[in-house]
């Protein structure tokens, strides 16, 4: 990759834009400037990449052609100055994107028209027009690699990024579209460190069956700052202006936070395990607590402490105490686990690591999440760690002196690249979270208001 200077901050290249409908005629998009604006969208609790882009047509492509959303998108796009280790948005050589419909069309003008092409991942079109009926015994992670990979089903040729999971299971596919299976799967997998929380999501690098342990233990890529005073941005080519700029927050709001009530009765904080054994009608109860597990789990933050405070209510209990808030009841079998070659086939893990699963999926979606927009770089992916540099507020305010709920290392939840073909400028909008903090709660307060 060619180390061409990044003049200013959201700048970008694009490479290459080819639309081929199903006639497969090829239209150069870029070179009959026909774009106004591409939308790459990027979710990690999303299995496909979707995203728009809005034409203006003065020679009746959609009729003459025509455009029906059977087109294949060829896109390729690319921030300036990067190094090798800072990819681009590369939907081409096999990669190309399925156009799957066309909305919003208006007229603007006798002769001219806008519309929107709205497309998605080819192996999300392929997996609503496949199922999978077929016997496994093998480990889950296995599984996912066989459909995905398999021209039956999935048939990708892009990189699988795949966690390995314990213990073989016995496993029918009951007819049913592959990416519901793989869904499935998610709640049976656990890690060879014990972590029973996977996620399966695309980005622009491949697809991803991984726990959250493990995105957690990648170090930050970037540091963003919400300041005046910035440094020489890291991993660029050059340290001059626009470079530095790249790394500035134009905005960010609190999209989420503490919410007692719904981490409370949704088990967060404190649930019950029942696993009861449908064969001998025994039953084995297992309760988790917030605290309890906490410290024996990676999290997000370089200092990993709980955005919770370990103090008591008036009866005594923590937040973490209360086991019965929510419930669980898991129906297992002890019986079959050993087929007639004798080989042994690991249990579902689901009764003994769930109430541990459900809590970090809600930290996910009920822990510090931050909404953002901040100039465009073409090498940025959901599931990236990144830390953000947020001063603290008030009106002794600190330049030098950042917030601790607010800064540190955060997850890329999701993220959408948004290139103005107009002005020539890419916008990162980007939502992102974390379920600790930098630094401990502490039990009692100096601050005099």
């Amino acid at each position: 990759m060619s180390k061409e200077s990044l003049q200013y901050a959201g700048e970008y290249n694009l490479l290459e834009c080819f639309l081929t409908t199903s006639g497969s005629v090829t239209i150069d998009l870029a070179k009959n400037n026909q774009i106004l604006e591409i939308n790459i969208f990027e979710d990690i609790h999303m299995n496909l990449i979707s995203g728009t882009i809005v034409l203006t047509d003065t020679n009746n492509l959609i009729t003459e052609l025509p455009i029906i959303g059977q087109e294949l998108l060829s896109l390729k796009i690319q921030t300036p100055g990067f190094t090798e280790d800072r990819s681009s948005i590369n939907f081409t050589g096999g990669r190309e994107l399925s156009v799957y419909k066309i909305g919003m069309r208006t007229d603007l003008s006798k002769g001219a028209q806008v519309y929107e092409l709205n497309f998605m991942s080819q192996e999300s079109l392929r997996n609503q027009r496949v199922r999978v009926s077929k016997s496994y015994a093998t480990d889950l992670s296995t599984i996912v690699e066989d459909i995905m990979t398999n021209e039956k089903y999935i048939g990708t040729t892009k990189e699988l990024f795949i966690e390995p999971t314990l213990g073989a299971r016995k496993i029918v596919v009951p007819n049913v579209h592959p990416y519901v299976f793989i869904r499935d799967l998610l709640k049976q997998s656990v890690s060879s460190d014990g972590s029973p929380h996977y996620l399966f999501f695309e980005n622009s690098d491949g697809f991803h069956f991984r726990s959250v342990q493990d995105l957690y233990k990648e170090p930050a890529i970037e540091t963003f700052h919400f300041s005046e005073n910035l440094p020489a941005s890291k991993g660029f080519d050059g340290t001059n202006q626009a470079i530095i700029d790249l790394t500035r927050i134009i905005n960010y709001e609190l999209q989420g936070t503490n919410d007692m009530l719904i981490n409370t009765t949704s088990g967060m904080l404190g649930s019950t395990s029942i696993a009861h054994d449908i064969y001998s009608k025994n039953y084995v109860t297992k309760t988790y607590g917030y605290f309890d597990e906490f410290a024996t789990n990676t999290r997000v933050s370089k200092s990993s402490n709980p955005r919770y405070s370990e103090s008591t209510d008036l009866n005594g209990k923590t937040i973490g105490d209360y086991p019965e808030a929510r419930i669980f009841v898991h129906p297992i079998s002890t019986k079959g686990t050993i087929d007639a070659n004798h080989m042994n086939y690991a249990p579902s893990k689901l009764s003994e690591y769930g109430s541990t699963k459900i809590s970090r999926a809600l930290e996910l979606t009920t822990g510090i999440i931050i909404g953002m927009t901040l100039p465009g770089n073409t090498g940025m992916r959901v599931g990236n760690i990144i830390e953000l540099d947020i001063p603290v507020v008030g009106n002794d305010h600190s330049k030098t002196k950042v917030d601790p709920f607010y800064s540190g290392n955060f997850l890329v939840k999701k993220l959408r690249h948004q290139f103005l073909q107009t002005t020539r400028q890419h916008l990162l909008h980007m939502a992102v979270v974390k379920d600790s903090i930098e630094e401990s709660i502490p039990t009692s307060s100096s601050l005099a208001l």
